[in-house]
């Protein structure tokens, strides 16, 4: 039986998984950072997976196992509790645990709203435009959808998530779902800014260079553990701590801050969208 990214087993066996590799590398009588050196991870990826705060991907297991000579006892758990799963992949199961646990995201989204911001509606269309021979009704589609939905939770009490994007003006001038769909996530937005569930800030078209020079990236902070940068791609996903890369990532989204507009000029862009006038262009006023 798969176990929900939200499942307290889920939980408990990693868990157990942080217990089992520290008991078996304090037998080895391995330190944190030599474990590391020899499974080519941060000596702080092994605290957190002994933590059960960070979960391995499928090489770094297979090299626990033969580091620490499990016989493949690793594989088995992340098998089980990762690679199984049926709708998540992998990466985003990872993704899905850390977001939980933050404090705070800070997001950069250059083509698309952020899947915390996201109505029905409009992830239902994202979802059915990446698997075009989906019927209307498919089940595993309405099982994505639930669990993205869920995820704005995360902004409201009792978690109260700090949520900051910065959403490329594409993100907010392609219909995805169609006109009416769109014009619905766009007043959700509007919503998320009026109940300080979110801070958002548009970077214009205008901006040139720096609005088409990057990717998507997420940084997750987190009250204790080390600040994480997530970046994606088509079928992989890249979670870095190590601090100078993070350091830089926040350097890039202070650039990118100073660049967008001022989150009141992106309200009030954000605004005129849904007031039937998609030829609007983006106030000059910068933040």
């Amino acid at each position: 039986m798969a176990i929900s990214p939200g499942d307290p087993l889920r939980l408990l066996t990693w868990q157990y998984f942080g217990e089992e590799l520290r008991r078996l590398r304090e037998e080895a009588e391995l330190t944190q950072a030599e474990l590391a050196a020899r499974v080519y991870v941060s000596a702080s990826y092994i605290a957190q997976f002994e933590a059960g705060r960070r979960k391995p991907k499928a090489d770094v297991a297979k090299r626990l196992d033969e580091v620490l000579q499990t016989g493949g006892t690793f594989s088995r758990y992340v098998q089980k509790l990762i690679t199984n799963q049926p709708v998540f992949a992998p990466h985003v199961l990872s993704f899905l645990d850390l977001e939980q646990e933050a404090e705070a995201s800070y997001v950069f989204e250059s083509n698309r709203i952020p899947g915390i911001l996201q109505t029905r509606r409009y992830a239902e269309a994202l979802f059915h435009a990446y698997r075009p021979y989906a019927t209307a009704d498919d089940g595993e589609i309405a099982e994505l959808t639930d669990r993205r939905i869920k995820r704005g939770a995360l902004l409201g009490a009792p978690h109260n998530m700090r949520f900051w994007a910065i959403l490329q003006e594409t993100a907010l001038r392609v219909p995805v779902g169609g006109p009416e769909a769109m014009r619905e996530q766009l007043l959700h937005l509007i919503d998320q800014i009026h109940s300080k569930h979110a801070v958002i800030q548009v970077l214009p078209i205008s901006a040139g260079a720096t609005s088409v020079m990057l990717d998507s990236f997420t940084l997750l902070r987190f009250k204790d553990m080390p600040t994480v940068l997530h970046t994606e791609a088509l079928c992989n996903g890249i979670t870095r701590d190590e601090v100078e890369v993070v350091d830089e990532a926040f350097e890039v989204y202070a650039q990118l801050r100073s660049t967008a507009l001022s989150p009141d000029a992106s309200l009030q862009f954000i605004e005129s969208l849904t007031q039937g006038n998609p030829d609007c262009a983006p106030p000059g006023q910068h933040g």
